[in-house]
């Protein structure tokens, strides 16, 4: 309490109630432990007293059992109050900023000259406005995704479920940058990582590929923190793009190209929406770069033929240019002045997709032409992971983004042209 009255922390309230939800969740184990526990008429030997002694043991664990299950019932419902009253909190704290907002001008400050930078606290603009009005739907999806939590039986989908819940925890107690947010299905999201606000020269357009979904988004989202992070001077952001739907499994959904032919329409729509940004936080000068890792890398591929505005187009462990795209007169004009680089690991699988339709192009399978032999493509190499082991392999198709590797260090310059890009 302060001397103005009440001060309410979100954030604190999220955190007891993810406690209360732990402890419910160990009680409940302990419930069914205690449920488990059956013993037979004689398991206190053949006497006369061995049956009474059985029906003690029983009704003692009835009763402990009972005992437990109030007190995980009580835990879920003050878990689910405290989740409620965060997302009550801050809904109302959009409703009061929407309001302030309306009372101001619509362009108060200089375009160009917006000191905090797109989210910022001086920021009233489509972006600031997206990444309040996300932050409510987050605590909404956090308060379901709790409650769906409790009901689940299937380890997979609690190990999701959970992965899920502790990416919605850090968005608002970190307060991240969400772009786009749509809990429904495998979800969609989209997230700046860094501002574009003056001063800001490097500006990445991250697409990852195939099984990408709400509860692995953390892991793409950790790629464009340690691009930023690398940059001293604090000139570079990157957005990480999931908003659309992902094929799940390289071998049933990876080859159709149906999914990156939904998603590339959108992709070139908000990377107009991100020129926009730049343009009126960050000014001129500015290089956006798409970086599209496996399928991600067919979907940016397809997104130039609509002709996505970017400067520069990473293909890593790309599945192809996209679907139709088999030479540079397959992109439209205003394709022809983007510098376009490509890496491809040894043996990485991903190699058996990369130029070949297996001649079923006209059913929408595969997707096009293979980045590292594509005319005017500069193709670098993986080289070695951090420990100094060659990437090549299976396990290389993701690790080729992990920081400190020769492969994330050629992301890192391409993003950034900070020094020379060697084949």
């Amino acid at each position: 309490m302060t001397a103005a009255g009440y001060r309410v922390a979100p954030a604190r309230l999220d955190a007891v109630a993810g406690e209360s939800g732990s402890r419910a969740e160990a009680l409940a184990s302990a419930q069914s432990a205690v449920a488990g526990e059956k013993l037979p008429a004689a398991a206190f030997g053949r006497v006369s007293e061995s049956a009474a002694a059985a029906k003690t043991f029983e009704k003692t664990m009835t009763e402990l059992g009972g005992k437990l299950g109030s007190h995980v019932s009580r835990l879920r419902t003050i878990q689910s109050g405290l989740t409620a009253s965060a997302a009550g909190y801050r809904r109302a704290d959009a409703q009061v900023a929407a309001m302030y907002r309306a009372l101001l001008p619509e362009d108060p400050l200089p375009r160009a000259g917006n000191p905090a930078g797109v989210g910022g606290a001086a920021d009233t603009g489509a972006w600031a406005r997206a990444i309040a009005g996300n932050r409510v739907k987050v605590a909404d999806a956090l308060t379901a995704e709790r409650a769906r939590l409790a009901a689940l039986t299937d380890a997979e989908e609690i190990a999701r479920s959970r992965a899920r819940i502790k990416l919605y925890e850090d968005i608002l107690a970190n307060d991240r940058q969400i772009l786009r947010f749509d809990a429904g299905g495998n979800g969609r999201i989209a997230e700046l990582v860094g501002h574009i606000e003056p001063g800001t020269r490097n500006v990445g357009l991250f697409v990852p590929g195939v099984n990408t979904q709400m509860s692995n988004f953390d892991a793409y989202a950790g790629l464009g923190r340690s691009l930023v992070a690398a940059d001293p001077a604090g000139r570079t952001a990157v957005v990480v793009w999931a908003d659309g739907v992902f094929p799940q499994g390289p071998v049933a959904q990876g080859p159709d190209a149906g999914y990156a032919r939904a998603m590339a329409p959108d992709l070139k729509h908000f990377a107009d929406d991100l020129r926009g940004e730049i343009a009126s936080h960050a000014g001129s000068g500015v290089t956006l770069t798409a970086i599209g890792h496996s399928y991600g890398g067919a979907t940016v591929g397809l997104a130039e033929t609509h002709g996505l505005d970017v400067d520069r187009v990473l293909h890593v462990e790309s599945a192809g240019m996209g679907h139709g795209v088999w030479s540079p007169s397959d992109l439209p004009a205003s394709q022809a002045g983007v510098q376009r680089f490509s890496m491809t690991a040894p043996l990485d699988p991903i190699v058996l997709a990369q130029g070949n339709a297996w001649g079923l192009e006209w059913t929408g399978i595969g997707h096009g032409a293979d980045p590292d032999v594509f005319p005017g493509v500069t193709e670098l190499g993986t080289g070695d992971d951090a420990d100094g082991s060659p990437l090549w392999g299976v396990s290389s198709h993701n690790d080729v983004l992990k920081p400190g590797s020769d492969s994330w260090t050629n992301i890192y310059r391409v993003l950034t042209a900070g020094g020379s890009v060697a084949p």
